[in-house]
């Protein structure tokens, strides 16, 4: 049987198409797509630098937080429901300010010619996937409040949650300094990790976020190691649990 089709050549398969070029554009939902599905593109881009994509990208990475944080209230409900949710949005704002300073100076050691102003939009950028990270392990979270009663547990399951965000994250925001000429690798790792220290440290910081407290915030210091391992044997009174489900989640 003749075939017409001569055989292919060793060597010239076809190179697969070239993507399309990212949208010159601030809305949100292109850098919702953009930052999901390219975002070493998107690090690139001239549109990540204008106020308006700082300004998105802020929005998307706070309502993740404020969301990701009323699920955490529904573990104990009550003053919880809009105090969890109110310290995460905070704390994670006050993370990104306090470390953006040192991310200028360690971007800069490692090489990056990342404007100041490019700068905050990355780092605005980072936050916001880490927000949406842990907006898609909210449903689970959740099911896992309404399932137990250990701090141990759900203590674990939040911080576990937040790491495995914060790996991305760190991907994204190194891939983007290596966009901009950076090509030491140590000075952003110290960075990545001093971040993260500040982030743990204000679980215990802004305690209580999982269980209930007389006090908005606890005036006594510790490190966030030693609050953990306090907290990891301790169970929600099974009182708080029964007048959340008379009062319903918005009396107190």
């Amino acid at each position: 049987m003749n075939n017409d089709n001569p055989p292919p050549i060793p060597g010239s398969e076809p190179s697969a198409p070239a993507p399309h070029p990212l949208p010159d554009s601030s809305k949100l939902r292109d850098l919702f797509e953009a930052l999901l599905r390219r975002p070493a593109d998107l690090a690139g881009h001239e549109c990540i630098e204008r106020p308006r994509s700082l300004a998105n990208l802020g929005i998307m990475a706070l309502v993740s937080m404020l969301v990701f944080g009323f699920v955490l209230g529904t573990f104990a409900y009550h003053e919880q429901l809009w105090a969890a949710p109110l310290k995460l949005g905070a704390g994670l704002l006050f993370a990104g300010l306090i470390c953006y300073p040192s991310l200028y100076i360690f971007s800069c050691l490692a090489g990056s010619t990342a404007s100041a102003g490019r700068l905050g939009s990355l780092l605005g950028a980072m936050l916001a996937l880490a927000g949406l990270l842990l907006l898609g392990f909210a449903p689970a979270v959740w099911i896992f409040t309404q399932g137990t009663r250990s701090f141990g547990f759900m203590g674990t399951l939040s911080v576990g949650s937040w790491l495995v965000a914060l790996v991305f994250a760190f991907r994204f925001i190194l891939t983007a300094l290596r966009v901009h000429g950076a090509k030491q690798k140590g000075p952003l790792a110290i960075w990545c990790f001093i971040f993260l220290l500040v982030t743990l440290q204000l679980t215990t910081s802004l305690r209580p976020i999982l269980g209930t407290s007389d006090r908005f915030l606890t005036d006594e210091k510790k490190f966030f190691l030693q609050h953990w391992a306090e907290s990891a044997g301790e169970n929600l009174p099974d009182t708080t649990i029964e007048t959340a489900a008379n009062e319903g989640p918005f009396e107190r």
